[in-house]
């Protein structure tokens, strides 16, 4: 039920004219009268990686501003132990063995402390500046 949600849902995002999303529409329906409770289960879930995706994409854009300040080779050697394009697969959702690369709940816990620790010796320096 998942997979057929997805694709009407992909095919609403692509959709040019009204008849085309009244046709969505008629067959989501259809879907949710065929088995109520799988399509309820279906679209929880269609909703959970939207919001997932989301997330990712607000990651990167906060980001975008402070990238290219920092080492990103550094950040990811220093606090991850690994490479700068394990990082940026990650901040990309690059595909890895043939899914998006993305970063885990503990590696999110990591990059906010690490950029925490990054400001604290970013405003040392500055105090020492002047």
């Amino acid at each position: 039920m998942k997979t057929d949600i997805e694709r009407l849902k992909e095919r609403f995002i692509n959709a040019e004219t009204e008849e085309e999303i009244t046709a969505i529409d008629k067959e989501m329906k259809a879907l949710a009268d065929k088995d109520i409770n799988a399509f309820s289960t279906g679209l929880i879930d269609c909703a959970k990686d939207t919001n997932k995706e989301a997330a990712e994409v607000l990651i990167r854009e906060r980001l975008k501003s402070i990238l290219p300040f920092i080492s990103v080779s550094a950040l990811s050697r220093t606090y991850f132990k690994k490479s700068p394009q394990w990082f940026y697969q990650r901040l990309n959702g690059g595909i890895v063995n043939g899914k998006p690369a993305r970063f885990n709940h503990n590696e999110l816990k990591m990059l906010s402390d690490a950029l925490a620790d990054i400001g604290k010796k970013i405003n040392q320096a500055a105090a020492f500046v002047f």
